[in-house]
């Protein structure tokens, strides 16, 4: 994230702007916090049991 002082700017100024055609289906820096928030559980099961 070279730059970019936080995840919300990434996204935000980089991803939503230069990323659209690897991410055809990228949603709003809200609706991914969302997402996030659902995955977290599975993400630190996954990270603690590799």
């Amino acid at each position: 994230m070279g730059g970019y002082r936080d995840f919300k700017t990434y996204y935000i100024h980089f991803v939503c702007r230069y990323l659209t055609n690897e991410f055809p289906e990228l949603v709003s820096y809200t609706k991914m916090l969302k997402l996030m928030q659902g995955v977290l559980v599975q993400l630190c099961s996954y990270l603690t049991h590799r």
